[in-house]
């Protein structure tokens, strides 16, 4: 398993709004947390915020990753999530923590940004 490409693969899907790759890198039981939000347990929840999230910015959401470190199936990165919203780039700052199950699979993804940041940004 390469970690390092799994997430990096992972990240250019969400460029593309590939939402069946993207949707294909989490195992069943996964969690994604966007701090400061409620995690979404589980790939349905997932998929249901994923897509309301693609939804704002339909041209898909570009991870400009900055530095990406690997640790056995622990993977963070340092990127810049730019949206494309009602014609107006808005770029944020994140760093994400990614856990991958040893089929390669995400298990957790906590993305820490700022919230207003976001907001200032819609």
């Amino acid at each position: 398993m390469d970690a390092d490409r799994i997430v990096r693969d992972f990240c250019a899907a969400w460029g593309r709004a590939d939402l069946d790759a993207i949707m294909g890198a989490f195992a069943e039981d996964a969690v994604y947390h966007n701090i400061p939000l409620e995690p979404c347990v589980g790939k349905g929840a997932i998929k249901g915020f994923i897509e309301g999230f693609l939804s704002t910015s339909p041209g898909g959401i570009d991870f400009d990753i900055r530095h990406q470190v690997v640790k056995g199936n622990v993977v963070m990165n340092e990127r810049v999530d730019t949206f494309e919203m009602e014609g107006r780039r808005t770029p944020i700052p994140v760093c994400g923590v990614f856990e991958l199950d040893d089929e390669g699979r995400i298990v957790a993804w906590r993305d820490y940004f700022d919230m207003g940041a976001m907001q200032a940004g819609a």
